[in-house]
C-alpha cells in the first residue's frame, strides 16, 4: 500500500497543491492543508476500488478536506478580507518570470474571492479536467458544469479588471 500511495502522490501531486493554494492562501496554512490532504488520501486508499480515475478520486478527497479545513479555520479565527490574500508587491525592476508569477498570484487571489463551489469548479477547469470528470467529482450534471464555468470566467474577469495591480503587472513586462 505504501508504494501505491507514493506512486499516486507522485502522479497527482499537483492536484493537492492547487487545491491547498486556493483554499489556504497563507503559506503555513497551505502546508498544513496539504499535509491534511495527504493524511486523508492515505486513510482512504484501502477503500479505493478503481471505479473512477485515481485523479478524480483524489480531487474529491482533496476538495472535501479543503472545505472541512476552511470551516475549521473560520471557527478558529477571524476571516481575512479578500484583498489580504497573496499580497503582491510590484517592483519597477521586475523581470518577466517575476511578472508571470505576480499574474498567477493575482489570479489565485481572485479565485480565493469566489465561493467554495466556484473555486472547486475553476480549479478542475484549470487542471484541464473534462466536463464529465468535473460533473462526477462535483455531483452535478455536465450541462450545469458548462453553465457554471461560463459564469465563473465572467466573474473572474470582472475581479481581475477591478484589481489595479493586475493592470500594473501587465504593463511591467
Amino acid at each position: 500500500m505504501e508504494q501505491q500511495f507514493k506512486e499516486l502522490i507522485d502522479r497527482h501531486n499537483g492536484i493537492l497543491y492547487k487545491i491547498a493554494r486556493s483554499y489556504a492562501p497563507e503559506r503555513e496554512d497551505m502546508r498544513d492543508l496539504y499535509q491534511e490532504m495527504l493524511v486523508q488520501v492515505w486513510r482512504a486508499l484501502p477503500d479505493f476500488r478503481g471505479e473512477s480515475q485515481a485523479s478524480t478520486w483524489m480531487y474529491r478527497i482533496a476538495l472535501n478536506t479543503a472545505l472541512s479545513y476552511q470551516q475549521k479555520q473560520r471557527r478558529q479565527q477571524t476571516v481575512l478580507r479578500g484583498d489580504e490574500y497573496f499580497p503582491v508587491v510590484i517592483d519597477e525592476g521586475i523581470g518577466a518570470a517575476q511578472a508571470q508569477q505576480h499574474r498567477i498570484d493575482l489570479l489565485y487571489r481572485c479565485i480565493s474571492k469566489l465561493d467554495k463551489d466556484e473555486r472547486a469548479i475553476i480549479l478542475l477547469y484549470l487542471d484541464e479536467k473534462s466536463y464529465e470528470d468535473m460533473a462526477t467529482i462535483l455531483g452535478i450534471s455536465v450541462n450545469l458544469v458548462g453553465v457554471k464555468i461560463h459564469r465563473i470566467k465572467k466573474k473572474l474577469q470582472q475581479l481581475l479588471l477591478e484589481n489595479e495591480e493586475w493592470v500594473n503587472v501587465w504593463q511591467e513586462e
